[in-house]
């Protein structure tokens, strides 16, 4: 007996081994340490960081206090912080959903003219960095010069030497807030509206209701959990956004939650550095996503409970402008307008000027142009090498997130179990943290360690910040393609990881590059990750730009906005036409 459980015990090993080989127990143990190190590691280390004294690194030997809550949570400034942060993300999403709604709805459900180019114009704003759109609205309504303001004050003929609009309000930073979110809240939107099937209101208008009815009873109830769902994410967003509020708060005497840990992470003449400070304002943030996440979660599962796509095909039914149509056309292109043509004439008319002046008629004279800001461009030493980096760092993130967010998908859709729904949520994560708080829980994690300061180290909270939406977008991707190509390989011998690479992934090249064009340009664009995490030797030109802003040097940072612009707005348009071509091919 003995001797058979010597020869069992042997055969047990290898048979435990296997199993651990398995695909469906590898693959969402790697996916989970992966995940672990972009997440759940650094949030931890956020919270170590709150209890730490001032100068103390989060993993390092010393003591631990609670005086970075006193401090964060008992000054006189908490509630307008939190007060501002909730009037600014709610406000822009109460003014961007009916504008998102209404382009969505004339995209999907209209026979508005050049409708689907709104696929490829979208992604014109959707491109645009968000300190461009700040800046050209500082050069168009700033209280003083700003041009608009400068053209009401020549045709009122008033005296006034301000206004008598203001850009440097609460209700410009929701008016430029609006102006960005709108594009990607109508991606979203899109999608709530195409999956709706139009027979419920046929059959509906058939038995004799009336349109109000149909209404009330069918259509915003169908719709209705899909978009309080994009209302409750684009809410987040708003709380982790910081570059408008950076750019347009300070002047206006503003401070959200961003601000507040952006400014508070800033090293004093008199007390150094203190990290703990802005980690426990962190918690705070992390709360509210937290408590958003749950939201957007249980609106999605409601919205699930009102599926009413089956297996069959449906046609959209699509409605007739007549007239209205061209009125329809107008509509979007004044937003394209206020969003990208005025902000960034605006900045190619500064970015050709030796010193900003508003471009009215008594100034005319004194104007003095030249294409130095753009010359100097060309010197590697200034901006070549920072744009070089901010290319790099972009590609890398744009390539790691979509290649783990594959990975992620297959694994969820093919080997569904507890241990992949885990993996799942753990992906989804990202959703409930403000990109500021990440980032700063990126900082803190690996401060003093030989990855901080590095191009790799920005690239990967790129991906931590960009994790969520990869993850829903190639789910369902992964949904539409059948598991027999995959088994076929499988019996003939191919193996698991040349399954995925050859067969499944290629399915998905059309997905996998609307992803990688997706998260390629928001790295570009995004510059708050450079403020909080690039070190000397890996400036981005978010660094620069924002110290030639704050400087007041605008036609120095014109031309990089404009050159930034032109060189996303190339790789839209060549990627949109490569996946295009893909698609038909």
């Amino acid at each position: 007996m003995a001797q058979a459980d010597i020869v069992k015990k042997p055969a047990l090993a290898r048979r435990s081994v296997q199993a651990l080989l398995e695909p469906r127990v590898f693959a969402p143990v790697i996916a989970m340490l992966v995940l672990s190190v972009l997440v759940i590691i650094p949030l931890a280390t956020m919270v170590i960081a709150a209890f730490r004294p001032a100068d103390v690194l989060p993993l390092s030997a010393g003591g631990w206090t609670t005086e970075n809550f006193v401090s964060a949570y008992t000054g006189g400034d908490l509630w307008p912080i939190i007060k501002n942060t909730i009037i600014y993300a709610g406000g822009g999403v109460l003014f961007a959903l009916p504008l998102a709604f209404a382009f969505a709805f004339l995209t999907e459900r209209t026979d508005m003219p050049f409708r689907n180019s709104m696929y490829t114009l979208m992604f014109i704003p959707m491109s645009t960095p968000v300190f461009a759109t700040s800046l050209g609205w500082v050069l168009l309504l700033g209280p003083k010069a700003g041009t608009i303001n400068q053209y009401i004050r020549i045709i009122t003929g008033s005296d006034a030497i301000t206004g008598p609009i203001n850009i440097f309000t609460m209700g410009g930073l929701i008016f430029v807030h609006v102006l960005g979110v709108v594009p990607s809240m109508w991606l979203f939107l899109i999608s709530v509206l195409r999956n709706m099937d139009p027979a419920l209101e046929e059959a509906a208008a058939t038995a004799g209701s009336s349109k109000w009815r149909i209404m009330r009873r069918i259509t915003i109830p169908l719709m209705l959990p899909g978009v309080t769902a994009v209302f409750i994410y684009f809410f987040i967003s708003g709380i982790e956004s910081l570059e408008h509020p950076l750019a347009l708060g300070p002047t206006a005497g503003i401070e959200t939650l961003s601000t507040k840990i952006f400014f508070t992470l800033l090293p004093t003449a008199d007390a150094g550095r203190n990290y703990g400070i802005p980690a426990a304002i962190g918690m705070l943030g992390l709360a509210l996503g937290l408590i958003g996440m749950g939201a957007y979660l249980y609106m999605v599962r409601r919205a699930s409970s009102y599926a009413v796509v089956a297996g069959k095909g449906f046609r959209p039914r699509i409605l007739r402008l007549g007239n209205w149509k061209w009125v329809a056309v107008g509509f979007v292109g004044l937003y394209m307008a206020i969003k990208v043509v005025l902000p960034f004439g605006m900045l190619i008319y500064a970015s050709l000027l030796k010193f900003y002046m508003p471009p009215v008629p008594r100034l005319f004279d004194k104007l003095v142009w030249t294409t130095n800001n753009y010359e100097r461009l060309l010197d590697y030493r200034f901006f070549g090498r920072y744009f070089v980096n901010s290319f790099v760092v972009a590609i890398m993130a744009a390539f790691i997130t979509m290649l783990l967010v594959s990975f992620i998908s297959w694994m969820v859709v093919r080997y569904p179990s507890p241990l992949t729904r885990l993996v799942n949520i753990l992906a989804f994560m990202p959703l409930a943290i403000p990109g500021v708080i990440s980032t700063i829980a990126f900082f803190l994690l690996f401060i003093g360690t030989p990855l901080y300061g590095t191009l790799l180290l920005l690239a990967l909270a790129f991906v931590a910040r960009y994790l969520a939406f990869g993850t829903r977008l190639m789910h369902s991707a992964q949904l539409q393609i059948h598991k027999e190509l995959e088994e076929a390989a499988m019996v003939s011998g191919v193996g698991v990881a040349k399954t995925f690479f050859l067969i499944n992934l290629r399915l998905l090249i059309p997905a996998f590059a609307n992803g990688f064009l997706w998260v390629l340009v928001h790295a570009a664009k995004d510059f708050s990750v450079a403020l909080l995490l690039a070190s000397s030797g890996t400036l981005l030109i978010g660094n620069i730009f924002y110290g030639a802003f704050t400087g007041g040097r605008y036609p120095e940072a014109s031309s990089m906005m404009v050159v930034l612009i032109v060189f996303n707005l190339a790789l839209v348009f060549a990627g949109r036409r490569w996946i295009s071509k893909a698609l038909k091919g």
